[in-house]
Parts: C-alpha cells; structure tokens; sequence
C-alpha cells in the first residue's frame, strides 16, 4: 500500500514539476527554479527522495510502515527546536507539492501529506457570486425599506439608487474588506487563502415581485452565507496560531463594520418618517441596545423607519455573530481548535455539551415558538455539529504539538468575546411591525373617587392617551358637555401642553407621535356647599382619527355610606315607587330623613312615606341596598321637597325624577301627518335620531332618514330600520307610518355630540292619542300632569286639554277620583273619544292639594283626579 501511494506521489511530484505555476500559485514564497541535487546511476524512489528531504531538517531514526502516507520517527537536528526543523522543511517540501506533518508520541514522528491541488475558483466564478450577490442584496434592501422611505428618499428619489447606496454597497463593501484582510492576516503567517464567496438569496424576488407579503419573511437579508473558497477546513495549517488568527478576522471585521453601521444609521434617521406599511424592524445586538436606549428617548420607535445602513448594520453584526458560533466549518469551530486543540473540541462529550447548550439558547430565544429565523438558523447548524463534531480530522494543522501561546490565547479569546457580547442578537432579531397602523388608545379608569380636602370636595380623573402605532395619530378628549349629571361640578382641564386640538374647542388634543403616550387630567371640584356628593355618573369623549369614543366614569365620594343612583321612579307589581340605590361600606346604623318635608303642604293626609315605615324618617341597623319611597299618587311622588335625603350627617340632593314615558301605538302604527297638530308631537318634534338598539348613542353618526318612495305608503318600521334620523313630513299629500312592537324600549339622540338619550320611552299597543294642551301636541302623554293647591291650578288653565283619536271606533275614558277632599268639577268631558279632537275641562276643588294625571289601560283612557286634605 505504501508503494503504491508513493508511485502516486512520483506521479504527483512529476505533475507538479509540469505545472510549476499551479505550485506557485499556492505558494506565495516559491523559488524561480529548484536546487540542484548531485545525480545517481539509479532513480530514487519517491520514499527515498522524501526521506532525503528530512533528513536535512532532520535526523531520520526510521521509517514507520503499514500506514496510508508515508511517516518517519525524527528528532531536530542539534541546536534546532523541532517547530524550526519543521517549518524549515514544509518551506522546501511545499516545492514538491507536499507538507510534514508533525506527530508526538513516545518519539517525534513526521508523517508527509500531499499538497491539495487545484482547489481556489476561477476569478469568473467569483465576479458571478458577487454579482449575483449584489442583485439580491438590491432587491431585499429595496423590499426592506419599502414603506418607510422619507418624502425624498434617503440618498435619492428612486427606491432602486437607495437600496444600491444605502444597503447593497455597504454590504458588499464590507465584506470585500474582510475578504482582503482575511488574506493579509494570512500572508502574514506565510498562508495562501480564497476570497470570500457570498452565497445569494435568490427566493427575496418572490417576495419582490409582491407573490408574498411581508410577514411571511423569515431571512430579509438578501444572502444566505458567507464562506470563503476554497473552503477554510480543506486548506492545511501551519499551527494553531494561524488557524485561530485568520478564523477570527473575518468575523469580528464584519461585527466591527456591522455596529459602526448601526451607530451611523442610528444618528442619521430621522426623528419621524411617514411609514406606509408595515415593517420588518430589526432589533439592535446588545452593545446597541444599550447605547441606543441611554442616548436616544426614542430609539425603539426610530428603528421602524430606521436608515438603510441600520439595516445593512443588522445583516454584518447578525452574521458575524451567527459565524462565531462553535460549529464545524463554522470560524467559530476553528477558533475552538484553535484555542483548545482537536482532542478537546472534537471530544464527543463537548459536543454533547454544545449541542444541549445551543437548544437551552434555543428555548430561551423561543426559537421552537413558530417559524422563526432562528429555525433557519437551527436547520443549519445542527446538523453540521451532530455529524461532523467529532471529525478530528479537520482542518488540518502541521504542527499539532506547538499548541498556541498564551499571549495569542488571550487575544484571540479577548477579540471573540468582545464579539459575541457586543453583537449578541436580541431574542428577536426581525420582528415584523404588525401594529403599525393601530388606533390611539384611551387608558382611563371606569371608577374614580372624591375626596373632601379642606371642606371642598374634588376630584381628579385621568386620562392616558397612547399611541401604539408607527404613524403620527390626532386624538382629542373631552367630557360630555350635554349630560346634566356634571352640573354642581367646576370642570377644569389641565392639558399639560397637550391643547392643539379639541372637541368642539373644548378638552385637550394634540398629535401623538409614534409610539409615545401622554396624560392629561380632568379637574373636578364641586359647587354645592349645602349637599354632598352622590355618585355621579358621565361619558367621556375621544376622538381619534375623526372616530369618536365614548367611556363611561363613576364618580364616588369618600363616604361610608351614600346614594349609589338619583331618584328614580320606578313601577313595581302595578305601583310606581321613587326609589335610589344605596352604597356602604360599614356595618354601622343609618339613620335616614328628608330635611325638607317639614316645607311640604300641612296636610291630614299621609301623601308619601317610606317604604315599610309609617313616615318619612327611619333607622337601620345596617344600610339597605335601596332606600324607596311611596306615596297616595304619581304626582306627590314626584315633589321636589324630597328631592334631598340625609344619611345620617350627610345630605345628598337625589334629583328630580320624571314620570315614565309611554308610547300608546296602534298596531298600524302611528301616523305622522304635515298638519302641525297630528306631527312627532313636542317631544319628537322632528329632530334628533329614533333608536331601538340598546347601546348607547351613536357619536357623529352618519345616518339618512327612512327614504320615501315615490309611489305607495311611507312606512318606517323599527324591528328592520333600527335607527335613524327623524325625518320632517311636510308634503301635505303624504304621511309616514312609524312601526313600534309592543314592550319595545326606545331611545331619541341628540344630533349633538351625547352619549345619553335626550329620554327614553316604552312601547304599549293601544289606540293612536294626540294630547293637547297650551296649544302643544304630545303623542306621549304619560307624563302630563297637573296640580292645584286650594283650588289655585298650577298654571293657568292646566285642566283644560285635548284628546285626538285617529280610531274609526270609539275609544273608553274612565275618570278615576281618588283622595280625601272634595273632587274635581267637570265642565267639559266625554265618555267615550270619538274620531278627531275631544275636548275636556275640569275645575279643582278647594282642597288642599288637587292632582292629575293621565293613563292608558287596556286600549281605554284613564283620567286621574284627586284631591287630598
């Protein structure tokens, strides 16, 4: 076997004396001609001649067989240390085509290796790889940067010059200088290497020519590696210091390039770029974080629309990190044998050691949550250390037993470590910008207190406007001007220089840039110095984008125990209570009273008490969840003199509460005629917008009124048109139908800007009745009322009013007298209301409280009149 590889090895040598200039091409330091040797009578046999060889550098004890190359146990000539006999020798046998290798056993044992031939590409490939490398680099640049380009451009008008200039060209430029010191620091220790050979990443045109969008993009770069050709593992070594110096130029050349990029790109984006879509922003490496966060408030946001050499920055700083890593081929992996020898870094149990060591990264840089660039980067390299870690085979080094000096150690280490730190990628180097395009959020709480400081009750509610999107947003904020619940409330903004725009000209508002948020605060103080404060509910309004917003507070006092709600009057079981929720806190008694009915009318009659009390005044042992009242009828329910309650120490005014409004419709419906007595009647009126959706109303609705057709009924049916403007009828000739099902809730919005309905009104199928009084017309009556006190009307001809029946049928009335005084006098009336206006007149009694009120029962009119003494 022996013989024959060295009959190869003649072969080789011959070949090499026919191609000199490929022997020189590898060899930078090769002679013109070769030394003269003295001629025998016989040819030497290719083992004799290497052994010649060495025996000049060396003494040669013996020949070792049975081995594929050719070996001899040698020891250094006198006075020479063995690393110079043997770089003396490599510097001859590299003429011949061949390298010594030096072993360390019991003895010193040189085993020779022929040259590769033939392994550096030709000079046509490599302008093809570039080129081509270029090509892509434009196309990802161009794609990575589309969206976010300022008004003119970065360097100039066209996409196509700023990808080339901004991207392409520091990229490539970068590398080509890594390239060219990679072969100096080579040179340097007398070893010939290839230029860097980008590999492209042709797949970036599909997303280019718009097959894929944005978020489908795994690896932005335009590149997919970087290795040098020939490759570094199949060139030979002299020593582990070559090894190590030359694996580590590249890649801190590149991470060095990579952070200036990112600095010089940092500082020259602006403060604010109009983006367009959405964005794959790359994350800085650790040493740009930092910086970046310490010196620029907004460094997070400028990365979204950040310079093109940030982005040129993030591929060098990304790959040379990547290229760091310990894996075979990797520089990483040849620094490792560099620094710690074949033996140790190719062991099987540090193989295993890094393996789990990069899944442990992996899991925490959730490499395995989705897909992910970092399984691309997984898919690479984790095959490459499961069957090619324990190759102790290569690179091949010469000179093994030299190992690396202490000082080349460090250094080498001190470079690495600088390198991995300062480049370390974040935990998601490119993270697309999905929320680019979000709405302004409004953070504010739903529940606020009041706190009573120097006998003064105030409030403060805060407003947090945030804006989690890329682009410049326009917000406003303001409280709803139309809500009576804020009128014992001074409100005051304080906008903190947030006043650009408004509601209305009222409230705060500005331009938000991207990604900041701002506060501002609403200044609640309240005027009532005779009552407390109960607990007041409002609306909120945000405009954002000409969208508007509304939230809903509750406003509650400091107190153990307070209103939780104003009066309301409510029907319970066929009676109708004025009822207010309570709120506590302690356990402590209550005592409840109304400081004003001491005011009400001296009266024999109990008009109003509490409920399961005998008066107005009680004491619990514990606060009730509700405090009602309930009286002799509607009306004395409804008087103002029990609008304020005390709780125990506290007096808190309830409001006044209104009667329940009832719509009486037909099952035909209503008909809405241009005749100015048989309209939408006062309450309607033909203004705001009618609803039978339950939410809220609508803010700056875009709403038309129920078309008319051109021939036919006009109907407006609310269980299919559910909302809509009011509209006006005022052709003579044409009447509109209003469809209202029975039990249905409504609700009638101002065309201001209020959450809350002007009222609300419910549904009852009965005969269609137009009430009319002081020449104003009510299609709702429920709540028409009137008083008299001794026979005194509240106002002048209260009594006196109409009924308009549109029924073909005669439609009952009932009168209904109720109390302890003498009865109302009827001077006009009717038992039954015929088709068109009925007239009716009464005159109260000298009573002391004389009341009416109206109801519809059971498809017939009920007229209340009471009188109490």
């Amino acid at each position: 076997m022996v013989e024959g590889f060295l009959q190869r090895g003649s072969r080789i040598t011959k070949a090499r004396g026919e191609h000199m200039s490929d022997v020189q091409d590898d060899n930078p330091a090769a002679d013109s001609s070769l030394q003269s040797m003295p001629s025998h009578r016989s040819d030497w046999k290719q083992h004799d001649l290497l052994a010649n060889v060495l025996r000049r550098y060396f003494y040669v004890s013996s020949s070792m067989s049975g081995g594929f190359l050719p070996s001899w146990v040698v020891s250094p000539k006198d006075g020479m240390e063995i690393d110079d006999c043997l770089d003396e020798a490599n510097a001859y046998l590299k003429k011949l085509g061949w390298a010594a290798n030096l072993l360390r056993s019991e003895d010193w044992i040189v085993q020779l290796i022929p040259l590769p031939d033939r392994q550096f590409p030709s000079f046509n490939l490599l302008l093809l790889m570039w080129s081509f490398s270029a090509l892509t680099l434009t196309l990802a640049g161009a794609f990575w940067m589309e969206g976010s380009r300022p008004a003119g451009g970065w360097f100039f008008q066209s996409t196509l010059f700023d990808a080339i200039v901004g991207y392409t060209l520091p990229v490539l430029g970068s590398l080509l200088i890594a390239s060219f010191l990679q072969k100096a620091v080579a040179l340097r220790f007398n070893h010939r290497v290839g230029h860097i050979s980008p590999i492209p990443e042709p797949t970036i045109s599909l997303w280019s020519i718009g097959l894929f969008g944005k978020s489908a993009l795994i690896w932005p770069f335009g590149l997919f590696l970087i290795p040098s050709l020939p490759r570094m593992d199949a060139r030979i070594w002299d020593d582990r210091k070559a090894l190590g110096w030359v694996a580590i130029s590249v890649p801190a050349t590149l991470v060095s390039f990579g952070l200036a990029l990112w600095g010089v790109g940092l500082w020259l984006t602006p403060d604010y770029v109009a983006v367009t879509s959405s964005q794959n922003v790359a994350e800085g490496p650790f040493i740009v974080e930092i910086i970046g966060q310490w010196l620029l408030d907004d460094y997070f946001t400028r990365l979204i629309w950040s310079h093109p050499f940030v982005k040129a920055g993030a591929l060098l700083t990304f790959f040379g990190w990547i290229s760091l890593l310990p894996i075979p081929t990797f520089p990483g992996g040849r620094i490792m044998i560099a620094r710690a020898g074949h033996a140790e870094a190719r062991s099987s149990s540090n193989q295993t050691f890094l393996f789990l060591l990069i899944l442990a990264f992996a899991w925490m840089f959730n490499a395995f949550n989705g897909f992910t660039i970092w399984i691309l980067v997984l898919t690479l390299i984790l095959p490459l250390l499961m069957f090619m870690g324990s190759d102790r085979g290569t690179p091949i080094i010469l000179n093994k037993p030299k190992g690396l000096d202490l000082q080349s150690m460090k250094n080498i280490g001190l470079v690495m470590l600088v390198a991995v730190l300062f480049a370390l990628p974040s935990q998601v180097p490119f993270e697309m910008d999905d929320d680019w395009n979000d709405d302004v959020q409004f953070e504010i709480s739903n529940f606020f207190h009041a706190d009573k400081v120097d006998e003064n009750w105030t409030a403060l509610i805060s407003v947090h406007v945030i804006n989690p999107s890329s682009v410049n947003r326009d917000w406003a904020v303001d409280f709803d001007r139309y809500q009576t619940s804020l009128l014992n409330w001074d409100k005051t903004w304080d906008c903190d220089g947030e006043d650009q725009l408004d509601i209305d000209g009222f409230g705060c508002g500005s331009v938000l840039p991207p990604r900041t948020h701002t506060t501002v605060k609403l200044n609640l103080t309240w005027t009532d110095s005779i009552h407390s404060p109960l607990t007041t509910n409002f609306s909120l309004l945000g405009l954002a984008d000409s969208t508007y917003h509304s939230f809903q507070i509750s406003l509650q006092p400091e107190l153990p125990v307070y209103p939780a709600q104003p009066w309301q009057l409510v029907m319970e079981e066929g009676e109708l209570k004025r009822c207010m929720s309570v709120y506590s806190s302690t356990s402590e008694p209550l005592n409840i009273s109304f400081p004003n009915a001491d005011e009400s009318l001296e009266i024999q009659s109990r008009l109003q008490w509490l409920e399961g009390e005998q008066n107005l005044s009680a004491s619990y042992s514990e606060a009730p969840e509700r405090i009602c009242l309930r009286g002799l009828d509607p009306v004395v329910l409804r008087t103002s003199e029990l609008n304020s309650i005390q709780l125990n120490e506290q007096i808190f005014d309830g409001g006044l509460p209104e009667l329940p409004l009832i719509a009486v419709v037909p099952s035909d419906g209503w008909n809405i005629t241009a005749e100015p007595n048989l309209g939408w009647g006062f309450e309607l009126n033909s203004s705001g917008i009618l609803s039978s959706i339950e939410d809220l109303c609508p803010l700056n609705p875009s709403l038309s009124i129920p078309p008319a057709p051109a021939e036919g009924e006009w109907i407006w049916d609310l269980e299919v048109r559910k909302i809509s403007n009011i509209p006006s009828v005022t052709d003579e000739n044409q009447s509109l139908t209003l469809l209202m099902n029975q039990g249905s809730s409504m609700h009638v919005c101002s065309p201001v800007l209020s959450v809350n309905p002007q009222f609300n009104f419910s549904v009852e199928e009965g005969p269609e009745l137009v009430f009319q009084r002081y020449n104003t017309t009510h299609r709702m009556w429920s709540n028409m009322w009137m008083a008299a006190y001794n026979g005194t009307l509240l106002k002048d001809d209260g009594s006196t009013f109409s009924f308009y029946s549109s029924a073909n049928y005669s439609v009952p009335v009932q009168i209904n007298y109720q109390g302890n005084g003498e009865q109302w006098t009827t001077i006009t009336s009717t038992n039954n209301l015929i088709q068109g206006w009925n007239s009716f007149e009464f005159i109260p009694s000298n009573s002391t409280l004389s009341t009416m009120w109206f109801e519809h029962q059971d498809a017939s009119l009920v007229i209340h009149l009471a009188s109490y003494v």
